[in-house]
């Protein structure tokens, strides 16, 4: 894939070009509790091809138990981020892993390092979803 150094006055692109395009811009962001922004990904594009039927191709088996998985782990999520005192230590061992990646960590393919959690809810979301797949 090709990379695209951006300069002003076109930092980054969000959507599609024309109407018909099918390929997608997006540049994700992270922001803090106050909504300021803490940090950017990089830019991305992307094509849907052939896009799934889920009518025709319903999730069976494993995959199955990785969507409810992954929804449980979701719903928990949610659940803790309404309980302050939960809330307190997701943040804290969320802050512990920026500095040290958690032991149990998935490997990140860029890197080839334990995954360091930028956002917290997303911390927080796969580190649940780990637990549920053991």
């Amino acid at each position: 894939m090709a990379e695209i150094t951006f300069i002003a006055p076109v930092e980054t692109i969000k959507g599609k070009l024309q109407n018909r395009d099918k390929t997608i811009f997006r540049r994700k962001r992270v922001f803090d509790a106050n909504g300021h922004v803490i940090g950017q990904l990089s830019q991305e594009a992307y094509v849907v091809k052939n896009p799934r039927d889920w009518e025709k191709n319903p999730p069976k088996g494993a995959e199955k138990q990785r969507i409810d998985n992954w929804a449980a782990a979701c719903q928990q999520a949610a659940e803790i981020r309404k309980n302050p005192e939960l809330l307190s230590q997701w943040k804290q061992r969320w802050a512990a892993q920026l500095q040290t990646p958690e032991a149990g960590a998935p490997i990140d393919k860029k890197t080839g390092r334990p995954k360091i959690y930028i956002r917290l809810d997303g911390f927080i979301r796969a580190t649940i979803f780990r637990e549920l797949q053991q």
